[in-house]
C-alpha cells in the first residue's frame, strides 16, 4: 500500500516536470500600443489573469495538456480569441490568423464606437492646431504691420540736407554740407527693436548682417543660409563686418589668447562677444553658446532655444534662462 502511494506522488511529481507556464503580450492592432488591464482568460480551465502597463502578463499556473481557447478582452476593443496548445515536452504554441505557432505578443483592435471617438479627437486636435496657427500667422502679420508703419514714420524724420547760400561781392557762395550720418533700414528697425536711439547703432554693417541672416533655422555644425550654429554665425560674422578672424567652437572662441573677458555689464559695448555655459557653471567651464552683444541688454546669436522660433534671433538677457547660464563678456584684441 505505502509502495502505491509513493507511486502515485512519483507520478504526479514528474507530470509536474514537463507543467509549463504561458507568458506573452498584449497590443492595440495597428499602433503596438501596449494595452493595459485587459483580461486574459483560458476556456474551461479556471485559468483567468490581467495584463500590466506593459502589456505583458503571465500564468504562473500549469496549462493543462491539449488545445484550449485564450479569449483576451477589454472595453471598447472587440474580444481577442486564440488557440493555445499545450504538449508534453515542446513550448505551449498559439494559433492565429497566420497559423500556429509560438508568438510573443497577441494583438486586439479597438471596436467601432471607439475608432469614431479616436477619429473625433484627431479632427478636433487637427483643427485646434489649425486654429492656433492661423492666429499665430494674423499676430505676425499685425506685428509687422505695426513696424511697418514705425518704419515709415522715422523714415520721415530723416535728418535733411539744407544748402546755405551767403553773398559776398555779388557773387553766390555755397556753403558745403558738414558731413552728414545717414543711416539705413536696418538701423532704424533694430533701433526700434533694441529700444535705443538710431544715433547709437553706429556699426553700420553689423546691422546690415543681422537683417540678412535673421530667421535662418538653427543646425548643429550648420554654417550656411540652411542651417547654422553659434559659434559659425559669431565667426561670419566676425569675418564679413570686422575683418576679423574667430575660433570655430564658442568654446575655443572663450579661451583664445585673443578674447579679453570681462563680466562688468557697464563696459560693455555693442559688437562684443557673450558666453554662456550650463546653469551654475564657474568660469572655465565647457562654454556652450556665444552671441553678439548689441544695445539695451540684447544680444543676437543662432540658438536651439525657442521652439519653432529657434535659430538667428535677438534675445533679452535680462531673461532668467539666460541669466542663470551668463559667464562673461569677451573683447577681440590684436585680432586682424
Amino acid at each position: 500500500m505505502r509502495g502505491l502511494v509513493f507511486y502515485s506522488i512519483l507520478l504526479l511529481f514528474c507530470g509536474n516536470l514537463y507543467a509549463q507556464n504561458l507568458r506573452s503580450l498584449v497590443v492595440e492592432s495597428g499602433t503596438d500600443t501596449p494595452v493595459e488591464n485587459a483580461i486574459i482568460e483560458i476556456a474551461q480551465t479556471g485559468l483567468a489573469t490581467k495584463t500590466q502597463k506593459s502589456g505583458s502578463f503571465v500564468f504562473n499556473q500549469s496549462i493543462p495538456e491539449g488545445e484550449h481557447v485564450l479569449t483576451v478582452s477589454k472595453e471598447n476593443y472587440l474580444t481577442g480569441y486564440f488557440l493555445v496548445k499545450s504538449e508534453k515536452g515542446k513550448s505551449i504554441s498559439i494559433s492565429s490568423d497566420k497559423g500556429v505557432r509560438v508568438i510573443d505578443k497577441m494583438e486586439i483592435s479597438v471596436d467601432k464606437y471607439e475608432a469614431s471617438k479616436r477619429k473625433k479627437e484627431a479632427k478636433i486636435a487637427a483643427k485646434e492646431e489649425l486654429k492656433k496657427l492661423k492666429e499665430a500667422k494674423k499676430d505676425k502679420e499685425l506685428k509687422d504691420k505695426l513696424l511697418a508703419k514705425k518704419l515709415k514714420k522715422l523714415k520721415k524724420n530723416k535728418p535733411v540736407v539744407q544748402t546755405i547760400v551767403v553773398e559776398k561781392e555779388e557773387e553766390p557762395i555755397i556753403d558745403e554740407p558738414e558731413d552728414v550720418i545717414t543711416f539705413s533700414e536696418s538701423q532704424y528697425k533694430y533701433a526700434q527693436i533694441l529700444g535705443v536711439s538710431i544715433e547709437e547703432l553706429t556699426n553700420k554693417a553689423l546691422y546690415e548682417f543681422i537683417a540678412e541672416w535673421e530667421g535662418t533655422p538653427y543646425l548643429m555644425g550648420g554654417a550656411d543660409e540652411e542651417g547654422i550654429d553659434c559659434s559659425a554665425f559669431t565667426q561670419r560674422l566676425f569675418q564679413v563686418v570686422n575683418n576679423q578672424f574667430l575660433e570655430r567652437t564658442a568654446h575655443k572662441q572663450y579661451k583664445s589668447k585673443k578674447t579679453d573677458k570681462f563680466t562688468n555689464a557697464d563696459a560693455v559695448v555693442e559688437g562684443d562677444l557673450i558666453f554662456f555655459s550650463r546653469p551654475g557653471a564657474l568660469e572655465g567651464e565647457e562654454i556652450n553658446h556665444v552671441g553678439i552683444y548689441l544695445h539695451n541688454n540684447m544680444f543676437v546669436s543662432a540658438t536651439s532655444t525657442g521652439g519653432r522660433a529657434r535659430g538667428v534671433k535677438i534675445t533679452d538677457l535680462s531673461n532668467s534662462y539666460w541669466q542663470s547660464r551668463f559667464i562673461s563678456f569677451g573683447r577681440r584684441i590684436n585680432n586682424k
